[in-house]
């Protein structure tokens, strides 16, 4: 009898759950392509060419559209890759954590994290991921984020949780990666090497919200 009953009730859960989904509207995506063309050629006094090699910062074959530089300003060089994912409502078209930076030819990855003030306002600080890749001799800072609209997520689980949020809610899929590269030097320089990645993040995140509220 408990039995009978419980299967009833499974098959009354089943049978709304499918009813909802019939009737909510389909996942959309809010962002558009030409959100990620935002990317300014210039950044104060760094000016910028096509491109960024594979082994600085890997393509992920699942995103949309995304836009690759290289900026220099006077010796220094960083690198510079939005790009758009959208129906990541299907999980085979959101983007691969083991694509965000480079897993192969590495010895070493080491992990920090490190405060922004985005828009150069300190009430808007949020701490973003960053990594030392160790490459041969090479040592590589790579920090970025998720965007969701103008929404900043420096956590993994906690942009993965406000997609799913928003495929439920507000019925739409689509996100940014925002990701910058610039050689590390010797660890005293640390410091230095960060609050450079910091000022290119706050220029584009303004780039890129301005672009996106219009």
């Amino acid at each position: 009898m408990k039995t009978g009953w419980r299967l009833g009730v499974i098959l009354i859960l089943f049978a709304a759950t499918a009813s909802i989904l019939h009737t909510v509207p389909p996942v959309t995506d809010a962002m558009k392509p030409v959100s990620v063309y935002a990317v300014p050629t210039t950044i104060g006094t760094w000016s910028s060419a096509d491109g960024v090699p594979e082994e600085i910062l890997p393509a992920d074959p699942n995103e949309k559209l995304s836009l690759r530089r290289t900026y220099r300003h006077g010796d220094r060089v960083a690198w510079i890759a939005v790009a758009l994912f959208v129906g990541q409502d299907d999980a085979a078209r959101r983007g691969s954590i083991n694509k965000i930076y480079p897993q192969r030819s590495v010895s070493r990855i080491e992990p920090l994290s490190f405060t922004v003030a985005l828009n150069g306002s300190a009430t808007s600080s949020i701490s973003l991921p960053a990594v030392i890749i160790h490459q041969d001799s090479r040592r590589l800072l790579v920090a970025y984020w998720h965007q969701i609209g103008n929404r900043v997520y420096g956590n993994e689980y906690r942009f993965r949780f406000a997609l799913m949020r928003d495929m439920v809610s507000a019925r739409r899929a689509d996100s940014l990666l925002v990701r910058i590269a610039t050689p590390a030097g010797p660890e005293p320089q640390l410091a230095m090497d960060l609050a450079l990645v910091a000022g290119l993040a706050s220029d584009m995140y303004a780039a890129l919200a301005g672009d996106i509220t219009r």
